[in-house]
């Protein structure tokens, strides 16, 4: 153990602990030259495997260059151990990151494809080098949104020995239980499918590998390509699993929506974009030189102070409208905005003819819930009024949308798909308890999600917004009770700035009392 405030080579001063694993410590250090911080890690002489595992992880890190691998630039041996300095990562480990908060689906499949290409980076070199220790921890998020891959402690050649080494339940039978088997790349793909399942659910995979199938195989909140994806990577045989991370990526690419694309090894930079919806706004990246301004980065500098209640205004419209028009934005972030005006025009503004333009220019895998808008938009813009097929096509929308699991775009989507009901002509009591029931379900699934970590809802918005909109339609039925109670927690919720909304919800249940107590004193009279 290394003490705080100790310097090493005269030159790295330790500030504090930071990790614990298995078979070292890490360490915040500052270089008294420079000023800069780095990881120490210490590894103490145990045994033999030490030597071994600090040698191992010296020789891997070297030879890495790729985005996603901290940089080795010191490491010596000690009376009592072994000392290796490496980049330090500025951020959070995902464990974290999914624990507070919900990670949209798009932008998983982003992530998982990421790292699908950085362990197909590992595999591709030579020797190859396996990294044998995929999980939520050893992965950090930045600041900028960019993910690394972190511990190359129990990282190995193919050809290289068994190992006892690795996390239950992420680590391939083959490697966890010393089977005596040669591990190769279908090792990381096994982990792999795990990682994919932890990140999607925020549930730590269960050690027994039966088990664990059975409770993906039943969790009907996995989508079903999604789940093929898993079970075929965590096989107990590894000659039933994909062969390698080529084509586990292609499977994610194929899922995506894009066409697989031949993964070049040395990467050249990009802009790199990070899109997570948070009422509206989004979150972008840039590594483009600083003489040539991101066109998505100076486009929310002008869309700063251009949305309300969680949504774009007319100006922040027609802001986003121009750049998708002038075609300067890459491919996944205009597909993200034309997304988001194509919403804005359908469930806020009910322009259906400019939301259905917006909604054509989607790729409908990547956006499933888009067909539905479609249909929708085209129906409401018939001159034939077909009120049956609007509805049954809403009630086939909510199926799809209940599929989602705790995903905010679940939530989106049933604030939307209540809003297209109230549209409904003519409607009936049937498409009035379709409507409750969309908006209870969902309510439900938000506060049991929130009960058990796997999505934070930030400041109660979307609770606040479910309860607004079932107290609208319970006052509309002279359901005292219920409206009083939906009404009163989201009065708690919704801010005192939205002043409009909370007199409305007031006026509602005032009215509704009022009607009820009058309704009361007529019949005390006629008896």
């Amino acid at each position: 153990m290394l003490t705080n405030g100790l310097v090493l080579r005269d030159r790295y001063r330790i500030v504090c602990r930071i990790g614990r694993g298995g078979t070292s410590d890490v360490y915040l250090a500052e270089d008294i030259s420079i000023g800069k911080k780095w990881a120490v890690k210490f590894l103490e002489c145990r045994d033999d495997d030490t030597g071994w595992l600090a040698q191992n992880e010296i020789n891997m890190m070297i030879r890495l260059d790729y985005e996603m691998f901290p940089r080795i630039v010191d490491a010596w041996q000690e009376e009592d151990g072994y000392v290796i300095v490496s980049d330090y990562i500025e951020g959070v480990t995902l464990d974290r990151v999914l624990s507070e908060r919900q990670i949209g689906r798009r932008l998983l499949i982003d992530w998982w494809i990421k790292i699908a290409e950085a362990l197909e980076y590992l595999h591709c070199c030579r020797p190859s080098i396996l990294y044998l220790d995929l999980k939520l921890e050893n992965i950090m998020m930045k600041k900028d949104g960019s993910l690394k891959l972190i511990d190359f402690g129990i990282a190995g050649r193919i050809a290289d020995r068994g190992s006892l080494y690795g996390t239950p339940g992420y680590a391939a039978p083959e490697q966890y239980y010393n089977r005596g088997e040669l591990l190769d790349e279908r090792t990381d793909v096994f982990a792999f499918g795990m990682l994919m399942y932890a990140m999607l659910t925020g549930r730590r995979p269960v050690e027994s590998l039966k088990d664990q199938k059975r409770i993906i195989s039943n969790d009907k909140r996995i989508p079903s390509k999604i789940r093929n994806i898993i079970l075929d990577c965590i096989e107990e045989d590894k000659e039933d699993r994909y062969e390698s991370m080529a084509g586990v990526r292609d499977a994610l690419e194929e899922l995506k929506g894009k066409k697989s694309t031949v993964f070049r090894i040395r990467m050249l930079a990009a802009a790199a974009v990070l899109a997570m919806s948070v009422f509206g706004f989004v979150m972008v990246s840039n590594v483009a030189a600083e003489s040539e301004p991101d066109p998505a980065r100076v486009m929310m500098e002008e869309l700063a102070g251009h949305t309300k209640d969680g949504e774009y205004t007319d100006e922040g419209i027609r802001i986003i409208s121009g750049y998708i028009e002038s075609g300067c934005l890459d491919d996944e972030t205009e597909a993200h905005f034309i997304y988001e005006v194509a919403r804005n025009y359908f469930g806020v503004k009910r322009n259906y003819r400019e939301a259905l333009r917006y909604f054509k220019k989607l790729d409908q895998q990547m956006y499933p819930d888009v067909s539905f808008c479609i249909r929708l938009c085209e129906l409401q813009l018939s001159f034939e009024e077909d009120n049956d097929n609007y509805a049954e096509c809403l009630r086939e929308f909510t199926s799809y949308n209940k599929g989602l699991g705790y995903d905010e775009q679940r939530y989106e989507n049933d604030l939307m798909i209540a809003t297209l009901y109230e549209g409904l002509r003519d409607a009936d009591e049937d498409d009035i308890r379709a409507e409750i029931s969309c908006l209870e379900d969902g309510l439900s699934e938000l506060r049991f999600a929130g009960e058990a970590g796997s999505y934070i809802d930030e400041e109660g918005y979307y609770e606040a917004e479910y309860c607004r909109r079932l107290c609208m339609i319970y006052a509309g039925l002279k359901d005292v009770k219920n409206a009083d109670k939906y009404g009163e927690t989201a009065l708690k919720l919704i801010p005192a700035s939205r002043t409009d909304v909370r007199r409305d919800i007031k006026e509602r249940l005032e009215s509704i009392k009022n009607s009820d107590a009058e309704g009361e004193n007529e019949t005390y009279n006629k008896l």
